[in-house]
C-alpha cells in the first residue's frame, strides 16, 4: 500500500522531530513521548515509527526528512518543532539553533 500524502508528510515530520530531539544529545521521556504519541496519532505506520525510534535510542544517525515533503506546509513543521523542543520543560540552545536552521532549511523569512 502506497502512503498517502499525509502519511508521508507525517512521517518526514517525525524524522525532523528526531533530528531536534537528538541535537542536545539525550532524549528525555517527555521527548520520546511527545514524537511516539504525535507518529502514532498521525498513524505513521507502526513498523517505521519503531524502527525511527530505535535508532535514536541507540544513538546512532538520524535519517534526513525530505525537505521538499516539509516545505508544503513549513508552518505546521515549526509548530511540531518547537512543541518538541520545550516539551521537556527547557529550550536549550542546540534546539533553538536547530530551529533556526530548519527556518532556513525551509525558506521561512
Amino acid at each position: 500500500m502506497t502512503p498517502s500524502t499525509e502519511d508521508r508528510f507525517n512521517t518526514e515530520v517525525i524524522k525532523l522531530l528526531l533530528q531536534i530531539a537528538w541535537s542536545d544529545r539525550q532524549l528525555t521521556h517527555s521527548e520520546h513521548l511527545v514524537i511516539f504519541g504525535l507518529g502514532r496519532s498521525w498513524s505513521v505506520p507502526e513498523p517505521e515509527l519503531q524502527a525511527l525510534l530505535q535508532q535514536l535510542k541507540a544513538g546512532g544517525p538520524m535519517p534526513e526528512p525530505d525537505l521538499g515533503v516539509l516545505r508544503t506546509r513549513p508552518d505546521d513543521v515549526l509548530e511540531a518543532a518547537r512543541a518538541l523542543a520545550v516539551s521537556d520543560g527547557k529550550f536549550a540552545d542546540s534546539e533553538k539553533a536547530m530551529i533556526d536552521r530548519i527556518k532556513t532549511l525551509l525558506v521561512i523569512p
